[in-house]
């Protein structure tokens, strides 16, 4: 009887280690997808870095109707001055350049290509689709 319970008891608990794996990995996703994200997050963060320089560079809260400076005309530009923290310039899983494109004297847009779609009730501007994303910034009204 004692070697019946223990098969019982092993049994058992091999079915509940199996059932926490599954579960983890239907929570949380492979490792595969959980990396993805990660790669995500981290060109998402680079993007939100890039438009913190440009806005610390070019906008002034106090003045209401115009930049304080021209919008860098690229993104070597925007890194070479930037003041606040050292950025990024590509796609941490690709090696991909992201895009920093002036579309006028105060608006531009910041591009990079996703794998996984973002929705979050936080920041809410930052939300993209898998794919390539591009982010309409007004400098003078900066979401």
């Amino acid at each position: 009887m004692t070697s019946r319970m223990h098969i019982v008891f092993s049994t058992a608990s091999a079915l509940v280690v199996i059932g926490a794996i599954i579960w983890g990995v239907v929570l949380v996703g492979t490792p595969r997808v959980v990396r993805l994200q990660r790669f995500d997050d981290r060109g998402l963060e680079d993007l939100q870095a890039i438009f913190r320089e440009v806005q610390s560079l070019c906008h002034d809260r106090d003045i209401k109707d115009r930049l304080k400076r021209p919008l860098p005309s690229s993104l070597d530009e925007v890194a070479m001055l930037a003041r606040v923290e050292r950025i990024s310039l590509h796609d941490p899983e690709t090696g991909e350049r992201y895009e920093y494109i002036v579309t006028s004297p105060t608006t531009y847009e910041l591009c990079a290509t996703f794998t996984h779609r973002r929705v979050s009730d936080e920041q809410v501007f930052w939300n993209h689709p898998p794919g390539q994303q591009c982010f309409r910034i007004d400098a003078l009204d900066p979401p």
